[in-house]
């Protein structure tokens, strides 16, 4: 397997590239939000010690003092609180919503929490997991807490055994649980494949996970982002010459691809055109497919990384860097090749074979047989 790792030979200048959003191109795990956010998180299971222990190694590993969460992290236990749930009434047929509880819960936040995070979601109530119209009614009464208290409620729950990392409906029990949110990621451990695939080499595939968006309501399309499972010791140990309690933490991780810049990836492919001496074919099928002429400038594997690559190909296609042209094969007959659009072949005019270059003609030609966006 080839890491992406950009060679030194991409010291060409080309045209400034300026693309729009491009899927590959993930944000981190921990983007900064425009101000600070005051979130309560409610855990239903843990003791108060417990989750003290634990925001004491995440406020670590992301470089975080007391001040800066003072004022802005708020934390209960069920175990050592008022216990919140939404429920009452003791069997299907006089199942209600607490009322009073939301009201009061309403009151406690708005204006004062943006988010909520509740770990796990099921500790809230006292409906069967497989209750449909229960879980709909207790969902449902968080969204208008989150709408009341003008804040984003963010509800923890366990996947079903066996459920699927690309399914909404991975979750246990009802299904009304992800029909009623707006917003949906599940996390799942990145198996072996998948590890090697995005140039983790250290071995423990176990230690790597992935969370992908499956269901995104008032949201464009979402790529995974990927974390890292590490352990913190927080200094707990009156004795200073131990480390106190090992916690464990989560880390972001960018695959190789995402490591690099769009920009780079591009001067490779045109790089790639540049140095061309025979054509380099559209289709990924082919064994002169252009994708493995831009994964040899990079160091990698066209293989492994094919889908990533073609997603910039296609880019670079419908921001019109480079057009499909045919050309006559091997055996005669036609081939959608590719190359450089106006002042990309400009600047790969003195480098790339004349005959390769695009004619008026053949332009507008290879626009109309471009894929569509």
């Amino acid at each position: 397997m080839g890491a992406l790792a950009i060679s030194a030979a991409h010291q060409r200048q080309w045209p400034a590239f300026t693309p729009p959003r491009w899927p590959g191109i993930r944000p981190p795990l921990t983007e900064k939000p425009l101000q600070p956010l005051r979130v309560w998180i409610y855990n239903g299971e843990e003791p108060i010690d417990e989750i003290d222990r634990r925001i004491k190694a995440a406020a670590m590993a992301q470089k975080l003092d007391h001040e800066a969460l003072k004022g802005r992290l708020f934390v209960n236990s069920g175990r050592s609180a008022s216990r919140i749930n939404l429920s009452s009434g003791t069997d299907k047929a006089r199942l209600e919503v607490n009322e009073q509880l939301v009201r009061s819960l309403v009151d406690s936040i708005a204006g004062k929490i943006d988010v909520i995070i509740v770990d796990p979601f099921i500790s809230t109530h006292s409906v069967s997991e497989n209750d449909n119209t229960g879980i709909d009614m207790m969902v449902k009464a968080w969204a208008r807490i989150a709408e009341q208290g003008k804040c984003a409620v963010h509800l923890v729950h366990h996947a079903s055994k066996g459920g699927s990392s690309d399914s909404a409906d991975a979750s246990r029990g009802a299904s009304s649980l992800a029909a009623a949110a707006r917003y949906v990621r599940n996390l799942s451990q990145m198996g072996t494949k998948d590890t090697e695939r995005l140039g983790v080499r250290d071995g423990g595939a176990q230690r790597y996970v992935a969370i992908r968006a499956t269901k995104q309501n008032n949201s464009g399309e979402s790529a995974a982002n990927y974390v890292k499972l590490s352990s913190v010791a927080i200094g707990n140990d009156p004795d200073p010459k131990n480390p106190g309690d090992i916690v464990g933490v989560v880390e972001p991780f960018a695959p190789e691809i995402e490591q690099y810049g769009l920009d780079d990836i591009v001067s490779a492919a045109l790089d790639a055109l540049a140095s061309l001496e025979t054509q380099y074919v559209y289709s990924a099928n082919s064994p002169d497919w252009f994708g493995y002429a831009i994964a040899e400038e990079l160091g990698a594997d066209g293989k492994i990384h094919r889908k990533d690559i073609e997603s910039v190909i296609d880019l670079m296609l419908r921001t019109r860097v480079i057009e499909i042209y045919n050309r006559p094969g091997k055996n005669g007959r036609k081939r959608d090749c590719v190359r450089p659009v106006g002042i990309y072949a400009s600047a790969a005019g003195s480098l790339a074979p004349a005959a390769l270059l695009p004619s008026k003609d053949e332009s507008e030609a290879g626009l109309e047989a471009a894929p569509s966006p």
